[in-house]
């Protein structure tokens, strides 16, 4: 399951730092459970955990880093992958720093693969961007039909001197691919930090935080994509929108928030809105 584009050692690039590879499955009593998993270092996997307020069976998983950030040079890779009716929840464990860098990049590459009828949950915490930081992240999914994939990433511009000092860039991109493998839609940009600061009107806007919700969900249209906007709208500190994805493949809305914590509200109001439309019941509040 490693996404494509990763580089290999024998292209000359440096080998991967850390891998995680998470296989969801449904028993028969219909509760979801880890068939398969492996990490690492710096991963770490703690064991599923059933929360109340999700759906029966969910299984939730929080990845871990013992590393404390990345790094340069770092090379993650990450592989999802939930069966037929499978429902599971991945999220991180706080924030992760991207620390600067003095030579080169850091990559991190997540891969999700859903089965027919599943539910599958990717809903990391930011990223936070310290001065001086080169990140590449690539995220791809190819979801069966009737899968629905619920995605997140943010990140957040933070300098611990208060010196106001960017990132230097930052490389993003989002692939959808249905179960054939066909391109469904894709979003890719690469902002430097000194754009990003420069509060440019239609970039950033001086909001140094920034993320957004995507919901693969090709039979839910447009009354999910109302009630996405009805849980971004209005949210103190915030710039949102919400449209359709391409190919009638679901929906998605972008954030620019004044600081992480605003951020946070509006993505967690967009998961809500969106778990409660897909299935009928919005999560619980949960503490990390």
């Amino acid at each position: 399951m490693q996404p494509a584009g990763l580089r290999s050692p024998a292209s000359g690039a440096p080998p991967d730092r850390g891998q995680a590879r998470l296989v969801f499955a449904r028993d028969g009593r219909g509760r979801s459970y880890l068939r398969e998993q492996f990490a690492s270092y710096p991963f770490h996997l703690c064991r599923p955990h059933r929360f109340e307020g999700d759906p029966p069976g969910m299984a939730a998983v929080y990845l871990q880093s013992s590393s404390g950030g990345i790094y340069q040079h770092d090379r993650l890779c990450l592989a999802i992958a939930a069966a037929e009716r499978a429902q599971a929840h991945v999220t991180t464990q706080a924030a992760t720093i991207v620390h600067g860098m003095s030579s080169g990049h850091a990559e991190q590459r997540v891969s999700i693969r859903a089965g027919a009828g599943c539910l599958l949950e990717y809903l990391p915490d930011p990223m936070i961007l310290f001065p001086g930081s080169r990140l590449s992240c690539r995220l791809a999914v190819r979801a069966d039909p009737g899968a629905t994939v619920i995605l997140g990433e943010a990140f957040f511009c933070h300098d611990p001197e208060g010196r106001h000092r960017a990132f230097d860039w930052l490389l993003n991109e989002i692939s959808v691919e249905a179960g054939d493998s066909s391109l469904l839609a894709r979003e890719r940009y690469q902002v430097s930090g000194e754009a990003f600061a420069a509060r440019t009107p239609g970039l950033s806007g001086g909001m140094p935080a920034e993320g957004c919700v995507h919901v693969i969900a090709p039979e839910r249209g447009a009354p999910l994509l109302d009630a996405l906007r009805e849980a971004i709208m209005g949210i103190p500190g915030v710039q949102a929108g919400a449209s359709e994805l391409p190919n009638a493949c679901g929906v998605w809305a972008r954030v620019l928030a004044r600081d992480g914590q605003a951020l946070r509200r509006a993505l967690a109001s967009a998961w809500a809105a969106a778990r409660r439309a897909c299935t009928g019941q919005a999560p619980a509040p949960r503490r990390k």
